[in-house]
């Protein structure tokens, strides 16, 4: 650590330790409080997303569903298009 980095740290606790005690919870309380805050937010940011990526999927699904239709129905063309060709060679 660099001495002016050791000062401010020295000065920083000296300014902590001149606040009373009663103050000093207080901020701590307030700091844990603001902290928590800010995690409460952010959890509810993902979920948000979250909601928001379900969503999106779930009305993707009659898509997916009508192409799945489609390719099923492409198979079973070729399908009896090759059984018909099998006993024809």
């Amino acid at each position: 650590m660099t001495y002016r980095r050791l000062r401010s740290a020295v000065a920083t606790r000296e300014a902590i330790e001149a606040i009373p005690p009663d103050a000093r919870e207080q901020r701590a309380q307030h700091l844990v409080a603001r902290e928590r805050c800010q995690r409460l937010v952010a959890a509810q940011a993902a979920v948000a997303a979250a909601l928001e990526a379900h969503e999106r999927a779930l009305a993707s699904v009659p898509a997916a569903e009508a192409d799945l239709k489609a390719a099923r129905a492409k198979l079973d063309e070729v399908e009896r298009e090759v059984a018909a060709a099998m006993p024809a060679a």
